[in-house]
């Protein structure tokens, strides 16, 4: 028999929201744990008592911009306590955050990686990563409460697993087991635009915006949805939008279908593009050519941020989002590439509101920090 569930102190509750949350004032402590701010005082007056958590100013404007005046006093875990590691596994490369527990960068680092990796060869890489920094920042693997880490493919979310799929061949049926035991501590997996748009919505473009489309537009295009302030998973993966059917007799894609966004509108088919006219170029030749506005490089762009646009509405009209955030490589054309996504979500949108369009604000830190958020908000850790 089932009883019923055991209600969570208010000391408990404090921390939880530290961790996952980052630095809050009194009051929004109070909001969250739904008690009297003077039943929040007294167990933060103890907290602080024991060191384990402290106050700051320092983190006020970048968490809540906008809000004017003078920063007023925030809380935080005591960054000495602990530190969470963000491992972000591209096609190209790996980069590896690490952040305290005051939700402070304090190292990262970055390998490249062969081309169709497996996990045999980038978890152990990985860990020798995590160690590097973590003796950089003068810090003993033992301060590690846990990890987060991205992939640029499918993966299936409780219980976490790689989907089979041609996206990652090197990477079949490897569970969040498998990771955890190979990096020596508790890992949370999910893919990589799912955790762009964490990074955003936690520190970024995204803040303050419960309802969001995060599109990560890069060798792939993939996206991540907020709804009432939550990230979807569903059953298998969501946000496979470059992998909506644009033509059904269209070129191959790497996921086994036909004419899939991807195959006209990520990096790759724009550089296959222009090929004929300017030989081999790699995604620096690109960008060099849309900064000198060259015709044939800007048109090829806009015709795909055109389509990228198109699947952006469909996704607007069902979840009727307030913000869209675009992050990437291909944000960094700037309104080359917001135009057309801009232009085409006005002219398919309807009748539902057009949602704010913005670039990220993370660079290319914000699947590594969404990592970082993942692994503190599924961890169940707490200070003593």
């Amino acid at each position: 028999m089932g009883g019923k569930p055991v209600p969570r102190s208010s000391r408990e509750l404090v921390l939880t929201a530290l961790r996952v949350h980052g630095a809050m004032s009194r009051a929004e402590l109070a909001r969250y744990a739904r008690v009297a701010p003077s039943t929040i005082s007294a167990v933060v007056q103890n907290l602080v008592a024991d060191g384990v958590v402290v106050s700051s100013r320092a983190r006020l404007a970048a968490a809540r911009p906008g809000t004017g005046g003078r920063p007023g006093l925030r809380l935080t875990l005591n960054p000495g306590a602990g530190a969470v590691a963000g491992v972000e596994v591209g096609f190209r490369v790996l980069r590896v955050m690490l952040c305290d527990l005051a939700h402070e960068v304090i190292g990262s680092a970055e390998a490249e990686l062969p081309e169709g990796h497996s996990s045999s060869a980038v978890l152990p890489l990985a860990s020798r990563l995590i160690d590097e920094v973590l003796t950089e920042a003068a810090m003993a693997r033992g301060a590690l409460i846990g990890a987060g880490m991205s992939l640029p493919g499918p993966v299936r979310h409780h219980p976490d697993l790689v989907v089979t799929s041609g996206i990652l061949p090197g990477w079949h049926g490897v569970t969040g087991r498998d990771m955890a035991e190979a990096l020596g501590m508790p890992v949370s997996i999910d893919n990589d635009a799912n955790l762009a748009a964490l990074g955003e919505h936690a520190w970024g473009a995204g803040q303050g915006c419960d309802d969001s489309i995060t599109i990560k537009y890069h060798y792939g295009i993939g996206c991540g949805l907020f709804v009432n302030g939550s990230l979807v998973h569903g059953a298998g993966g969501a946000g496979e939008i470059g992998h909506t059917t644009i033509d059904q007799r269209g070129p191959l894609c790497r996921c086994g279908k036909r004419g899939c966004l991807d195959t006209y509108a990520a990096i790759p088919a724009m550089l296959d593009a222009l090929r004929p006219q300017r030989g081999p170029l790699d995604l620096d030749g690109l960008m060099t050519l849309l900064a000198g506005r060259d015709p044939g490089a800007t048109r090829v762009v806009a015709d795909a941020a055109e389509l990228v646009g198109q699947q952006l509405a469909a996704a607007c009209n069902l979840l009727a989002p307030r913000r869209v955030v675009v992050v990437g490589a291909m944000a960094d054309a700037g309104d080359l590439v917001l135009g057309p996504i801009r232009t085409a979500m006005r002219r398919n949108i309807a009748p539902n509101e057009l949602p704010e369009l913005r670039v990220g604000t993370l660079g290319t830190r914000q699947t590594a920090l969404g990592a970082v958020a993942l692994a503190l908000g599924e961890s169940t850790w707490l200070p003593g």
